[in-house]
């Protein structure tokens, strides 16, 4: 009967664990850390890039790759709330202050 309730828990609970929370790396030269963050939307996604928290210098938004524009989009949607096209600057530089 225990076991029953324990499966039963996991059955529930890893689905939406799997849904609703995320993870990100931090690059810095001292400290490399994994940071953990409740989705704003769910999703199957569970590991986003952050490629503002780095020591490098920040890109401009012409700088950024096709790909880099999908995970700074993925992760401004999914981590922050906020729905991003990426077509202006200033919408770059909200993702990156909040």
């Amino acid at each position: 009967m225990k076991n029953k309730i324990i499966l039963a828990l996991i059955v529930i609970v890893l689905p939406f664990l799997w849904l609703k929370v995320g993870v990100y790396e931090t690059y810095f030269a001292e400290d490399n850390r994994s940071v953990f963050f409740i989705k704003k939307h769910p999703t199957l996604q569970v590991r986003f890039e952050n490629i503002f928290l780095t020591d490098e210098d920040d890109k401009k938004l012409d700088q950024l790759s096709d790909e880099e524009r999908n995970v700074v989009i993925n992760y401004c949607k999914y981590r922050l709330g906020v729905k991003a096209e990426l077509k202006t600057q200033e919408e770059l530089e909200a993702c990156k202050t909040m």
